[in-house]
């Protein structure tokens, strides 16, 4: 059988106003593509890289969907079907509005892949889809899974699935469930060792610091990243950052480190799930820097305890404590979160146009804002820390990373991108 997988592009905007795709290709249709037991003819489309073919000669069509996404989704499939080709959609929107996802697909694959793919394949093979196919909790990522390595100066790589956190703001617990998992070593190894990048991203929701044994697994891994002379970026929670761990890490080339802070306001970090405060977070970047690597700082605005002045206050403590980069987004109820199911019982949520589902769009009622007001004040607070004041007094002497490739490039292209705004 032909099967196609297909992921579409997703555009996002602030105020309107930047629209832009991701350039490098995600892991999912390649992880995809190993579920597929041997015999069949597999293609990928990554809307990122290159645009759709509705003449392919598929007879299956799979296609997974982010919210913001949706709706690109939502349109391919349609399309394929009116050429009468069988769709399966699944991925986190469609694995938490299945009955929506319905309208569009001949098949919902909800939850995790792992267990339920190669039945898929089986079915639409003998043209029996059922209309709804539910997950189990994998026991083991499958050996074949690969991470997507390409030729670019960075590259991502996967080496665990899963998250002990449950936080209100992300959908991972609800809709996938509550599970770790470890990729067969030698296959990270074997991806490291095929990459001809010199900068690579782990994607791991939490990257060391679960057990000792995924200490162990991991310390092999930094190990061959360094060996071969590659600097590295993961995103990792702060309570693991010992000492011993932050020179582990410095002595195997890593760059830095990305942290979810979500919030500098107490109230606000204990409602979603995190039990940390401003103090804490000012002395664990201090103890990050001093061991050379970089923060790539996560902040989220529009919680309830969130005022304009909470805005300028987290600005100011990003550009004081001389964070490398910020992500700034608004709070965002994606379907499947605890946060959806909040605003949707109390009648926040002001529209359900998924292609606003970006988390630059405010798509709910702020508790102290207007949606317009959260918007301008979360763009002000990216022009302010982007600004080259700003990007100028950040700048270190003697870190663990490329001062030019991984700091001022990627500071002045994110203040290109705000220029127009």
């Amino acid at each position: 059988m032909n099967i196609l997988l297909v992921n579409p592009f997703q555009y996002f905007s602030i105020n309107k106003h930047l629209h832009r795709r991701y350039p490098v290709p995600g892991l999912t249709l390649p992880y995809i593509a190993s579920l597929i037991p041997a015999g069949h003819s597999i293609s990928i489309i990554d809307e990122a890289r290159e645009n759709v073919n509705y003449d392919h000669p598929a007879d299956l069509i799979c296609i997974t969907t982010q919210t913001v996404n949706a709706h690109r989704a939502y349109t391919i499939a349609d399309r394929f079907r009116k050429r009468g080709k069988m769709v399966v959609l699944g991925g986190p929107h469609a694995s938490a509005m299945p009955d929506e996802a319905q309208q569009h697909c001949d098949a919902v694959a909800v939850g995790n892949a792992e267990t339920i793919m190669a039945q898929i394949v089986n079915d639409a093979e003998h043209r029996q889809l059922r209309s709804r196919y539910h997950n189990s909790i994998p026991e083991q990522i499958p050996t074949r899974a690969r991470g997507y390595v390409n030729g670019s100066w960075q590259t991502s790589i996967l080496a665990s699935r899963g998250c002990e956190l449950n936080c209100s703001f992300c959908s991972m617990q609800n809709i996938f469930g509550d599970f770790y998992l470890q990729r067969n070593i030698a296959e990270v190894l074997r991806d490291i060792e095929k990459t001809k990048t010199d900068y690579i991203t782990f994607v791991d929701d939490n990257f060391y610091g679960a057990s000792k044994k995924a200490n162990a697994y991991y310390d092999q891994i930094i190990q061959k990243v360094a060996a071969r002379g590659i600097s590295w970026l993961a995103q990792v929670r702060l309570p693991i950052l010992t000492d011993n761990v932050l020179s582990k890490f410095r002595d195997n080339n890593c760059a830095g480190v990305f942290i979810g802070f979500e919030s500098i306001n107490p109230k606000n970090v204990n409602d979603v799930g995190k039990k940390l405060d401003a103090d804490y977070f000012i002395n664990q970047i201090q103890r990050i820097h001093d061991k050379g690597l970089g923060v790539v700082g996560s902040f989220i605005f529009g919680f309830d305890e969130d005022t304009p002045e909470t805005i300028e206050r987290t600005v100011d403590f990003c550009i004081e404590s001389r964070m490398e980069l910020t992500a700034f987004s608004v709070l965002t109820p994606y379907p499947g979160t605890k946060v959806y199911s909040d605003f949707e019982r109390e009648g926040r949520i002001l529209s359900r146009d998924w292609r606003r589902y970006d988390s630059d769009q405010v798509v709910f009622q702020p508790n102290h804002f207007t949606p317009q007001q959260l918007e301008t004040s979360m763009l002000k607070a990216a022009k302010k820390f982007y600004s080259v004041k700003s990007i100028l007094s950040r700048m270190k002497r003697g870190m663990n990373y490329d001062p030019v490739k991984l700091y001022l490039v990627p500071n002045l292209l994110r203040k290109y991108s705000l220029m127009t705004m």
